[in-house]
C-alpha cells in the first residue's frame, strides 16, 4: 500500500480537500517527480497513516533541500 498522499493547487487557488489530490506513492522521492514544477504550484506531501505533511511548498523548488542553511 501507498504510503503518501500527494496534493497539488494553484497557490492562488487551492479547490481543498480531494479536489486536490494527485495520487498515492510508495516514496518521498517518487512523489515529488510526479510533480509540475510549475511556478505557481503548491504541493503537500503526507504520509496515509497519520495524515502529517512530511514535505510541502512550491512546485519549482522541489528538489531544494533547506538543510543547507541550517547554523553550524
Amino acid at each position: 500500500m501507498a504510503q503518501f498522499l500527494v496534493f497539488t493547487f494553484y497557490a492562488n487557488a487551492p479547490l481543498g480537500g480531494a479536489h486536490d489530490f494527485l495520487d498515492r506513492f510508495e516514496t518521498v522521492e517518487e512523489a515529488l517527480e510526479n510533480i509540475l514544477p510549475e511556478p505557481r504550484r503548491y504541493y503537500q506531501i503526507l504520509r496515509s497513516d497519520t495524515m502529517k505533511v512530511v514535505k510541502e511548498g512550491l512546485a519549482l523548488y522541489k528538489d531544494f533541500d533547506n538543510r543547507a542553511f541550517q547554523a553550524q
